[in-house]
């Protein structure tokens, strides 16, 4: 059956986060947890950062390190570091990734598209507004992974939405673990991008195995033929 529907990762798909966002957010995390008592320097903070995001989320990485290396009340701490990281200061203006424009507003005409991102409420918000494209989308998704929400089930919220079933619908996103995942186990056609913090990371397991593989979103049309 033929795809009538996109849904859109927003962070590392249609912009850049790691690049733009999150080496200021992560600093800031960081001095929360050193300004209550953490014993290591912010360069070490990053490049266990660096090694630990493959595999767990940055929640789970401030946790680890006020845990291992000390602050004064620890969960408040990690809270208000987590907090921090997921709803850093938005400027004004922020510039899709290349070619990411083209690519909605040309798929606009032919389908229908949604976003589902996911994070805090209010931090997904500002960064599509100041993306400036809500008009491109039919509808906007906040799945807070935090409290271990999936995005899964906003993906069955579009499949009523749209009266449609899951191979109608074609996921894109750079997490092998959210999107991916998600998208296979509903039985949804997903698009991996490989970009971002995540990139390099070559899925092994069937479960996260994507059908389609794009290095930059402007393969999106081509590769998976939409």
């Amino acid at each position: 059956m033929a795809i009538t529907t996109i849904a859109f990762d927003l962070d590392d798909t249609l912009l850049n986060t790691s690049g733009l966002l999150v080496p200021a957010a992560s600093m800031q995390a960081f001095n929360i947890l050193i300004a209550n008592g953490l014993t290591i320097s912010l360069d070490e903070c990053e490049r266990q950062r660096l090694e630990a995001i493959k595999t767990i989320s940055h929640k789970d990485l401030f946790l680890h390190l006020a845990q291992t290396y000390g602050t004064k009340h620890t969960l408040a701490a990690v809270e208000k570091a987590t907090r921090a990281f997921y709803e850093p200061e938005i400027p004004e203006y922020l510039p899709l990734v290349h070619g990411a424009e083209n690519i909605i507003r040309d798929l606009k005409n032919k389908y229908h598209l949604y976003i589902v991102t996911a994070g805090y409420e209010s931090g997904q918000r500002n960064k599509i507004k100041s993306l400036r494209i809500e008009n491109f989308f039919k509808d906007i998704f906040v799945v807070n992974s935090l409290n271990n929400e999936r995005k899964i089930d906003a993906f069955r919220k579009i499949l009523a939405l749209e009266n449609i079933q899951p191979e109608n619908l074609l996921c894109i996103g750079n997490s092998l673990s959210s999107e991916i995942r998600d998208a296979k186990e509903l039985g949804a056609v997903s698009c991996y991008l490989e970009f971002g913090e995540d990139r390099g990371k070559i899925p092994t397991d069937p479960k996260f195995r994507p059908d389609y593989h794009i290095k930059e979103i402007g393969q999106l049309t081509d590769t998976c033929k939409i």
